[in-house]
């Protein structure tokens, strides 16, 4: 089985911060099958958190759900963050995605289309635009990482989907909103928008990664 990153998109409870949590976060590297993690809480909003755990294989994680190790990491988790988090594994080339490890932020831009929508074709369209906004962007630090999610039940807007997951870095949040501005930027999402085929819409966020 091929390698994924879980993508965990969390909600901290008020009062709570994510300093707290990092220790917590930090038990799952000894579980079977871990092979790194890191998390930051969003630019856009301090009460989000993201955690993104790299494992060996999916069954990994599956496996360690059904632990009470995994019971006590919930347990340990609830007084901090709101229930039940979003989780979806992606696939992601490469692997591990360095770029969170050595961007100083990473757009997190998770793209959902319809659960029969053409794999290929789409992650072709996608890896294209990772390719073209890395390689032309000024701000950019050249790194990036895309796949599909292995789910294809992801929930969006009350719907299910597969998330196709395209992370991007960059020197600066400021540096992405000044490439977006650009004809050449505008030009290459324009391209994507036109190749995808079912795609029923995106989220856009951006995170400072603490590996742990």
């Amino acid at each position: 089985m091929a390698p994924v990153t879980e993508f965990v998109f969390s909600t901290l409870k008020a009062g709570a911060s994510a300093d707290s949590l990092y220790p917590i976060f930090a038990t799952l590297k000894s579980q079977p099958g871990n092979q790194g993690l890191r998390a930051s809480t969003t630019a856009e909003d301090p009460s989000q958190i993201r955690l993104l755990i790299d494992w060996d294989a999916i069954s990994s994680h599956q496996a360690f759900r059904s632990t009470d190790g995994y019971k006590s990491y919930l347990t340990s988790l609830a007084p901090h963050v709101a229930a039940p988090a979003k989780i979806f594994h992606a696939e992601l080339s490469p692997f591990p995605p360095t770029v969170l490890d050595k961007s100083p932020v990473t757009e997190i831009l998770v793209t959902y289309f319809a659960p029969t929508a053409d794999e290929a074709k789409n992650l072709a369209a996608a890896q294209a635009l990772a390719a073209k906004l890395t390689g032309a962007s000024a701000g950019s630090t050249g790194l990036s990482a895309v796949g599909w999610s292995v789910e294809k039940d992801v929930e969006y807007k009350g719907e299910a989907a597969r998330a196709l997951a395209v992370l991007l870095g960059w020197e600066s949040v400021e540096a992405h909103q000044k490439a977006r501005e650009t004809d050449a930027y505008k030009a290459v999402i324009g391209e994507f928008q036109g190749a995808a085929e079912g795609l029923k819409g995106f989220e856009i966020e951006h995170v400072s990664a603490k590996v742990l």
